[in-house]
Order: C-alpha cells, then structure tokens, then sequence
C-alpha cells in the first residue's frame, strides 16, 4: 500500500510501530457504522502497547471478523490485526 491512512495519533503510532516490525496493512475502509477509519493489519499485534484515555483494547478473536483491535473513542477509528 503506498499511501498510508492517516489515524488519529494513538492510532497511528500503533500502526507505524507495527509496520516497523514487518506488520502489513490488509485493508483500508470505514466500517464497521460509527467508524470513519478501520486499518486492519495482516498478522496479530507484535507487541502490547500502552493506552491512553481515548484508547481502548479489545480481544476479538473471532475469526469471522479480527483477532484484536485498539479502538479511539468508543469506534470512532479502529486498529484491528489479523491472527
């Protein structure tokens, strides 16, 4: 993916430190409704990452959907990664 998606700064430090580590962006897109940027990474999280107020972590782990996601005030953007 040669342009990458601009995330709110918690999110995108997450994001630029997984790709750093060899993580790939699978997709690009605005849903789940409520959500104007998911990112979703190929591979799962390489590493557990601190939060701050606007961030949350979830354990998905369906594997209809993602293995787990950081999520920026309540959905508003998400960062979910691939098992």
């Amino acid at each position: 993916m040669s342009d990458l998606p601009r995330m709110a700064s918690p999110l995108q430090a997450i994001l630029m430190s997984e790709l750093s580590r060899g993580n790939s962006i699978l997709s690009v897109g605005d849903w789940p409704p409520g959500c104007r940027l998911f990112v979703m990474l190929a591979r799962p999280f390489r590493k557990k990452y601190a939060m701050s107020g606007d961030v949350e972590y979830a354990l998905v782990n369906d594997p209809h959907y993602w293995k787990a996601e950081y999520r920026y005030r309540n959905g508003e953007e998400c960062l979910a990664c691939g098992f």
